[in-house]
């Protein structure tokens, strides 16, 4: 009786330890998706953030639409709500890359609503906010273990 007392209650720790095992894995998977996850909405959210800041800048002033265009920003919290995930569960080097970009891509929306661009000055005012991008997405892509690429998503265009 001695043995078969020991031999189930082995049983039950062993279950036991490899359900903790499980619980553990599995909070660390839940970690990693929502950091991953957050990843990409910030990208997206850049993705959206960006075209709208473009559509402002080259919007003729004193317009309803440009009136419209900067409201309609304003209100989307898209950008904010990306931002805040990847404070909350990103990593310190992919955290000081999303904060760069918030400040960069910030800089270029008061700039747009401040003046038309020309084609030309676009090309030139967005370099600092697509680079800080290409840092955020090799950052991530560092953080999430994937080799770095050389592809562009916003080459700089020559004047």
């Amino acid at each position: 009786m001695g043995a078969a007392l020991l031999a189930a209650a082995a049983g039950v720790i062993g279950v036991a330890l490899g359900r903790l095992w499980d619980i553990r894995s599995e909070a660390a998977r839940w970690r990693r998706d929502q950091e991953t996850a957050s990843y990409q909405r910030l990208a997206e959210a850049f993705i959206l953030l960006y075209e709208e800041i473009r559509t402002i800048a080259l919007t003729e002033r004193d317009t309803n639409t440009l009136i419209e265009a900067i409201s309609s920003t304003r209100r989307d919290k898209t950008w904010d709500n990306a931002l805040v995930a990847v404070w909350l569960h990103g990593s310190a080097s992919v955290v000081t890359a999303a904060s760069l970009m918030d400040r960069t891509v910030t800089k270029l929306f008061y700039d747009a609503q401040a003046r038309q661009h020309s084609t030309e000055d676009w090309n030139r005012a967005r370099i600092p906010s697509a680079d800080a991008f290409e840092r955020f997405l090799a950052s991530v892509r560092k953080d999430i273990n994937l080799s770095p690429v050389s592809v562009r998503l916003f080459p700089h265009i020559p004047n």
